[in-house]
């Protein structure tokens, strides 16, 4: 459980409001108690009974509650017999929570800005006067939880995560540094510390038996991370934005990743903004609206 303390010039939070972002693999809630705005997440498969007794124990101080998220229909229809419901649109649910947290951190509005959801899989939306979802990937947490449990069959994130800060991705990896010789000029020296192939060491040649979890997982961790990077610089520069910002639960904890966005986006001249508790952002999002 994580809480903000709201000061005076915060936005306006009502009190009798729950926000439940209910996604594939997390469920999130926020609400305000006293001047503490309070979140806490649940495993979205496993945890339903554990909302439900959240949500009945806040029967007479609540009156609404605000629903978004993919899997949310179905509590947001079971609960609509005994309190006020609503359920929002994700997408703007996402940019609401965003614009709040920036304000919270940074004292200033949120800029026009690509805001990248990376979750089970990854969108991205444009936080301009009419919430323009302009796309994503499949790539996410998703993604990256599947395959670490079909290899390594390990379900736990942060386990995952503390073997990937361990390992060299470069062991597995194929930099463009590789594949040049050191004389050749036709390839810079910035250009030569690109990635030219992921896995690409792991060839006939590669001792398979030499493979480490610690250096794999960080290898996926990075391809998931310059696949997005590259993605989120194009769009932002096709609708002439220089600020992403980059939220979701992927991102909790994952150095990695923020490491690896955060050079693409200065490569290719953009900023990457990254806010404290941004899972929470559409959970935040759907209490404001």
């Amino acid at each position: 459980m994580s809480k903000i303390i709201i000061s005076e010039n915060t936005i306006q939070i009502p009190l009798d409001r729950i926000g439940i972002d209910m996604g594939q693999s997390l469920s999130k809630i926020v609400y305000l108690e006293g001047k503490e705005l309070t979140f806490f997440s649940f495993p979205t498969q496993t945890s339903i009974l554990r909302i439900k007794d959240f949500l009945n124990s806040k029967r007479g101080q609540a009156n609404i509650l605000s629903f978004t998220g993919g899997k949310s229909f179905n509590l947001h229809k079971e609960y609509s017999k005994n309190f006020e419901t609503k359920i929002i649109n994700e997408f703007e649910a996402n940019v609401k929570g965003i614009e709040f947290l920036y304000k919270v951190e940074k004292r200033k509005e949120l800029p026009r800005a690509l805001i990248v959801t990376i979750g089970t899989g990854t969108s991205m939306v444009l936080n301009d006067d009419t919430c323009k979802h302009l796309g994503g990937s499949a790539l996410g947490g998703g993604f990256f939880m599947g395959l670490i449990k079909v290899l390594f069959n390990l379900n736990d994130y942060e386990e995952a995560l503390n073997l990937a800060k361990k390992g060299n991705r470069y062991n597995v990896d194929l930099k463009v540094s590789d594949i040049y010789s050191p004389d050749d000029d036709r390839v810079d020296l910035l250009f030569r510390e690109f990635t030219a192939a992921s896995l690409g060491k792991i060839n006939e040649f590669f001792n398979i038996k030499s493979l480490n979890k610690e250096d794999f997982i960080n290898s996926i961790i990075c391809l998931i991370g310059e696949n997005l990077g590259t993605i989120a610089t194009i769009m932002a520069k096709n609708n002439n934005v220089t600020d992403i910002v980059f939220c979701g639960g992927f991102l909790k904890e994952n150095k990695i990743l923020k490491k690896i966005l955060s050079l693409i986006c200065k490569v290719n001249k953009k900023k990457a903004i990254f806010i404290k508790n941004s899972e929470f952002c559409a959970a935040i999002g759907a209490l404001l609206m």
